[in-house]
């Protein structure tokens, strides 16, 4: 069921919640909670009716129930009236007081055609029964998305436009249509003390038919030879056993400890989130319990740079450009380990090498959204705004729902082609960051309207108490006058020097 309320759109099904089209993060018990009082709004819902419908068949405190509404409230924020979407009815239970109305359900641009097979890897369903085990489900699906990814004669959808089919009953007919992929692979996943079962299954979209099924049960510590060997048997039912071998000779190299893969799925399903400092100490845990882990030293040092936005401190950078230097070290055959220092090297205005390592990383991964966007920013701050603006539009026909931070960096390319209005939309979509705040301001001051831009400003004060023009325009701009419009438009919003 997708249904409407305030500002809000909230499907049920998929488990995702949208304000002005925006994703809210809210965990899974949260969903369920909202999913039940706007099934019924206007009316009490009961504690234990509440407790039922998120805690099926296990008994919890009431004050569980209690945390997660107070989670819920804050994520949705204050009514249009002033006050809050759900009430609380005194020692009854809590009543939805928004009007709620049905609406389309949502659709997505199919993939453009290729002549390529194509491919959606929908998330394992994580039949452990304990949600906060959900990141080992969501982590080993985007696993065999990487894998699948390196077949170069197949099309694979990229995780964030796949991963909106979670917690919604598979109808390959409607998958089919809303991502227009030939080929599905869907499965489960059960930890079960050391050891792991998975089951998967290939069906072929068009016609619902299962064209590959199979059960494995392994040791935890097989699971990356299992991943491998999971993604070259699909590989190989699609496009031949040929493809599938010569892909098997030039595939990422794993961890060695099941420990140190845990955190890095943790710490990567926080990353997703935009939630960096939560993901910094895990991918940190993660190389210190295997120190030959690449791509855990790659995502350390994107957190890394996450932080140098906040703390501007040269150490934090040198930092970042170490676990890059390690994670290439370990393996140059990564796209997502040149990813990584390109992002650094451009932090660090090194931006002819990190160039070098944007486009091994487009080679490496061709149609990872994560790559396009990075290297996109590269290009805004190299004054090709143009050029940028190019890339983000072909990985948005590739991935119609890509991470949040997309929507920054294509906001800034709009912004330097001198289309304001169009780059606050898309700001606005990017989250609730001090700096996309400042960019807004910049973007209001430019069109002229002054009460906007303020009011801007004193948001992004409200999260980062001592921003100056100064410090904002510390962006890493090759480009001098892409900087000016920047700088100019903090200085008109009324940012202090």
């Amino acid at each position: 069921m997708r249904v409407a309320f305030g500002p809000f759109i909230f499907d049920s099904n998929i488990g995702t919640l949208l304000r002005d089209q925006v994703p809210i993060t809210v965990g899974h018990r949260g969903l369920t909670l909202l999913a039940a009082l706007t099934a019924r709004p206007g009316q009490i819902l009961t504690k234990a009716e509440l407790m039922d419908a998120a805690w099926p068949g296990v008994a919890v405190e009431e004050g569980n129930l209690t945390v997660q509404i107070a989670i819920l409230r804050k994520a949705l924020g204050p009514a249009d009236n002033g006050g809050e979407w759900i009430a609380t009815v005194p020692r009854v239970g809590y009543r939805f007081t928004a009007t709620v109305e049905p609406v389309a359900s949502a659709s997505c641009r199919p993939i453009p055609p290729s002549g390529k097979p194509s491919i959606a890897v929908l998330p394992f369903a994580n039949l452990g029964g304990d949600q906060d085990q959900q990141y080992l489900s969501d982590g080993i699906t985007e696993d065999i998305i990487t894998e699948l990814a390196r077949f170069r004669s197949l099309l694979v959808i990229a995780r964030n436009s796949s991963f909106q089919f979670r917690h919604r009953a598979l109808d390959s007919a409607e998958v089919h249509r809303e991502l227009g992929v030939r080929y599905l692979v869907e499965g489960t996943i059960r930890k079960l003390g050391d050891r792991i079962r998975i089951t998967t299954q290939l069906i072929d979209a068009a016609t619902g038919t299962h064209l590959w099924a199979q059960r494995y049960d392994r040791a935890l510590d097989d699971i990356f030879a299992l991943q491998d060997e999971v993604a070259a048997l699909i590989a190989s039912m699609v496009e031949g056993q040929a493809e599938a071998d010569s892909a098997s000779r030039s595939r990422r190299k794993r961890p060695a400890d099941w420990d140190a893969y845990d955190y890095y799925l943790q710490g990567r399903a926080h990353f997703h989130r935009y939630e960096l400092d939560k993901s910094e100490p895990l991918f940190a845990r993660c190389v210190e319990l295997d120190s030959t882990f690449a791509q855990g030293h790659a995502f350390l040092a994107q957190a890394l740079v996450g932080r140098f936005w906040y703390d501007n401190d040269p150490l934090t950078l040198q930092e970042a450009w170490g676990s890059a230097r390690t994670a290439l070290d370990l393996d140059r055959s990564d796209g997502v380990c040149h990813q990584s220092m390109g992002l650094v090297l451009t932090h660090m205005r090194q931006h002819s090498d990190a160039g070098l390592h944007f486009e091994q990383a487009r080679s490496l991964n061709p149609l990872d959204v994560n790559i396009a966007g990075d290297y996109a920013s590269w290009l805004n701050y190299g004054g090709r705004a143009e050029t940028a603006l190019n890339v983000l539009e072909t990985a948005l026909l590739r991935d119609p729902l890509p991470p949040i931070w997309f929507w920054e960096v294509k906001g800034s390319s709009l912004f330097l082609l001198g289309r304001y209005s169009e780059a606050v939309g898309s700001y606005q979509k990017a989250g609730d960051q001090f700096f996309i705040h400042a960019f807004l301001a910049a973007s209001y001051a430019h069109l002229g309207e002054t009460e906007k831009a303020r009011a801007e400003v004193e948001e992004a004060f409200k999260r980062k108490h001592d921003l100056t023009v100064r410090l904002i325009s510390g962006l890493p701009f090759a480009d001098q006058a892409a900087l000016g419009l920047f700088t100019s438009g903090f200085t008109k919003a009324g940012f202090p020097a």
